[in-house]
């Protein structure tokens, strides 16, 4: 998985997206701290900051199996497990946002999960080739 994350995710700190080990410090402990609770550090292959300000606060944490996101904070933490990833679409949002539907696969049913690309809508297209592999 690690191969894929530097394949498909470059580390582009200008459309939010960090590969380790380059992520930096704060913006780790800003997004374990909030939305990947129980999330090792040494886990984590790259992050997506979905903050407009920096904190890493919202966003989404590569591991090796699943991510962890948050888009909002009155949303809960979210995981997808990449083995239950159906289809990924994206789609434009109003303003100029972007957005990635992912199918999941959940037992007996199939739901759709958002990531929410607004703030740095030029990742949307890197995370999405990713899941689709």
């Amino acid at each position: 998985m690690n191969a894929l994350v530097r394949e498909y995710l470059p580390h582009a700190p200008q459309h939010g997206l960090y590969v380790a080990p380059e992520i930096p410090r704060g913006k780790l402990q800003g997004a374990l701290g909030d939305y990947a609770t129980g999330v090792h550090p040494n886990d984590v292959l790259a992050l997506y900051d979905a903050t407009r300000l920096g904190s890493a606060k919202d966003g989404v944490v590569f591991l090796a199996d699943r991510l962890v996101y948050q888009n909002h904070d009155f949303q809960p933490p979210l995981t997808i497990h990449y083995r239950d990833v159906v289809r990924v679409q994206e789609k434009k949002q109003f303003l100029g946002g972007r957005k990635l539907d992912v199918d999941v696969n959940r037992g007996r049913a199939t739901v759709t999960d958002t990531l929410d690309f607004s703030a740095h809508p030029e990742a949307t297209e890197y995370v999405s080739r990713f899941l689709q592999q």
